[in-house]
């Protein structure tokens, strides 16, 4: 029964894991782009904050090229729920460049 409970133990660890550096993580430079559209003007001024908010977006595209990459490779090798544990980060990580090009374009 101890062994059985240990193992939940584990795979709920496990799970905590996962979310944190797949889902939690990467939802920081969507943060950061919401942050920047309410940050006033007279703060970093115009021209520096969307400086800083095409940094955060290019960052956070290279990202997503690179889980892609990863998600791909261990679709390949047949390890399919990681596989997709890496292409939900590509999708996470590529919503700051939907809100730069849609609504806070």
């Amino acid at each position: 029964m101890e062994l059985k409970n240990m193992e939940n133990g584990k795979k709920a660890r496990d799970m905590k894991k996962k979310i944190m550096a797949h889902l939690l993580l990467p939802l920081l430079a969507t943060v950061a782009i919401v942050g920047l559209y309410f940050t006033p003007k007279s703060v970093f001024g115009c021209a520096n904050r969307g400086l800083m908010a095409l940094g955060v977006v290019l960052l956070a595209t290279l990202g997503a090229v690179a889980s892609t990459w990863k998600g791909a490779v261990l679709k390949g090798r047949g390890e399919n729920e990681e596989a997709n544990w890496w292409l939900l980060t590509t999708l996470v990580l590529l919503m700051p460049l939907v809100l730069l090009i849609g609504p806070l374009g």
